[in-house]
């Protein structure tokens, strides 16, 4: 049997794995295209660094629970810089018309 695709959730499906990490990518890649139907090559890159990340983290025998919760604060951070640089165009009909044309020519 030969599939041939480029979609990153459609190869992970197809994939025989035992490593219990890989078995983790292959469940937030499925559930990525549940959810969203898009993103599923990058939620494993994502994670996949983060993995990377950890590893050393790990060597120094820090509590995988500790570096989990420092995950959780750089989230934090990092939504309330979305937020903080975010703007509210509801309302305005031609402002949040533009940005979509311009969003779209961008992806």
């Amino acid at each position: 049997d030969v599939t041939v695709t480029n979609d990153g959730a459609t190869i992970l499906k197809r994939l025989t794995l035992d490593n219990p990490a890989a078995k983790i990518l292959v469940d937030i890649s499925k559930t990525q295209d549940d959810e969203v139907g898009d993103g599923t090559t990058t939620v494993c890159i994502l994670a996949g660094a983060l993995l990377a990340e950890a590893d050393p983290l790990l060597s120094q025998r820090i509590h995988p629970q500790s570096i989990v919760s420092g995950w959780r604060l750089a989230l934090k951070a990092a939504r309330d810089a979305l937020e903080a640089a975010a703007w509210d165009i509801a309302g305005e009909d031609e402002a949040f018309k533009a940005m979509l044309f311009k969003i779209a020519k961008t992806t």
